[in-house]
Order: structure tokens, then C-alpha cells, then sequence
């Protein structure tokens, strides 16, 4: 199967686990502390598998646009995974929350594609996608 990874970074914030991971879980929020988000919001009720997260992606120059994704993981304090199933690949983005040496967490942020979709999602929309996922984790850890 065809797989690449469009983002495999780590941020450092100087809050511990739960708090970050507290900031991070209050979606309806994003948009008051990240320039790159409009608006977002579950749309089903909390996190947990199967639920949605509608979140509106506002980057500088483009218009804004709609991303709806499926939650296919949800660990309260370690990780959640959403992405979108297409019938011709798949996009995960996952965020797994570490505790550090000093007390700290460390937010280790991964999104892929997977399948016929893979080389669809190159240049430009990879390049898209990176840009949206390292503003919004800068502007994250700029909150602690």
C-alpha cells in the first residue's frame, strides 16, 4: 500500500500532559487562540471513535474551506486520530501527547495518506496541508 507522510513533527509546550491535552480536546476553541482555524466544532457529541469534527481551515491567501473528518482514536490525555476515508486512499492525522524530562509535553503530530490517493495529495495540497499543521502546532504551544 502506498503511504506518505505529509507531517512527522514533534512541538514542545511548557504545560504538563492533561493541561495540554485539556486546550487541545476544547475544539470549539481553536479559532480563539489559532489564526488558521475559523471555526470548529464536534459535530456528534465528545470525542470518542466515530465521532466528527468539523473544523473550517482559514490560510492566508486562500479562501476559507470546510474539512469534516472521522475520530478514529481517542485516548483522553495520550492521543487522538481523525482523517477522511476516501474510495481511493485515506488521510490520518494523528496528535499523541508525551510527558518530557521536566514535567512537560511533548505533542507528537503525524498525518499520512494512504492508497491511490497517495500521489494525488503531492505538490501542491501536501504542501498545503504541512504549512496549515506547523502553523496551527506553533501557535498551540505559543499558548503555555
Amino acid at each position: 500500500m502506498l503511504k506518505h507522510y505529509l507531517v512527522d513533527e514533534v512541538t514542545d509546550t511548557l504545560a504538563p500532559r492533561k493541561q495540554a491535552f485539556k486546550l487541545f480536546a476544547e475544539a470549539s476553541n481553536w479559532q480563539s487562540w489559532c489564526s488558521v482555524v475559523r471555526h470548529a466544532r464536534l459535530l456528534n457529541g465528545d470525542w470518542r471513535p466515530g465521532a466528527f469534527l468539523l473544523f473550517v481551515v482559514d490560510l492566508p491567501g486562500l479562501p476559507p474551506a470546510p474539512v469534516i473528518v472521522r475520530v478514529y482514536e481517542y485516548k483522553e490525555n495520550e492521543r487522538i486520530t481523525w482523517g477522511i476515508d476516501l474510495p481511493v486512499g485515506r488521510i490520518f492525522h494523528r496528535f499523541t501527547f508525551l510527558d518530557d524530562d521536566d514535567g512537560n509535553c511533548r505533542v507528537h503530530q503525524e498525518e499520512w495518506t494512504e492508497g491511490l490517493l497517495t500521489p494525488l495529495v503531492g505538490w501542491p495540497v501536501g504542501k498545503l496541508i504541512h504549512r496549515f499543521d506547523t502553523r496551527f502546532a506553533a501557535e498551540y504551544a505559543a499558548m503555555f
